[in-house]
């Protein structure tokens, strides 16, 4: 999924990059998007082949979707996530970046990416950032990239 092929949409006030088409959504997912959230589970000294989520990824039907922030659930294992050895704390590394991409957004009419969502419990897997930053600009709606099994 090139960004030359990738439409720009507007809704309530915000820019996105979407795909629309459930193949390409799906390429993005298992091929970008999977290497950060393996990444993470490394980080986090879990094994990636282990990890719920991860494995069910190839399985999933993705479409998208626009959805209000409201609908969404947060996983408290990330929000809370701190590693004290690693002097790493999930909420203060958000907020930092929360306030980087609200600037971003207000100064330069920076363009998201839509919210990944876990349609079954319509939980947030990726865009912890990008959700905060919605609920700060006091944004009710998103684009998501929602997958299904």
């Amino acid at each position: 999924m090139g960004l030359l092929n990738t439409p720009i949409r507007r809704l309530e006030g915000m820019t996105y990059w979407v795909c629309e088409d459930p193949e390409g959504i799906y390429d993005f997912v298992n091929r970008e998007i999977r290497r950060e959230w393996e990444e993470d589970a490394r980080f986090e000294r879990r094994d990636p082949a282990q990890d719920e989520w991860l494995t069910t990824l190839t399985k999933r039907k993705w479409r998208l979707e626009t959805l209000d922030l409201a609908q969404i659930n947060l996983n408290p294992d990330i929000t809370n996530y701190v590693d004290t050895k690693r002097r790493y704390n999930f909420s203060e590394s958000l907020a930092k970046r929360r306030k980087e991409l609200q600037e971003s957004i207000k100064m330069y009419a920076a363009v998201i990416w839509p919210l990944v969502i876990r349609r079954e419990d319509m939980q947030l897997v990726d865009g912890y950032c990008r959700y905060d930053t919605l609920r700060a600009m006091k944004v009710s709606k998103t684009y998501a990239y929602a997958g299904s099994l």
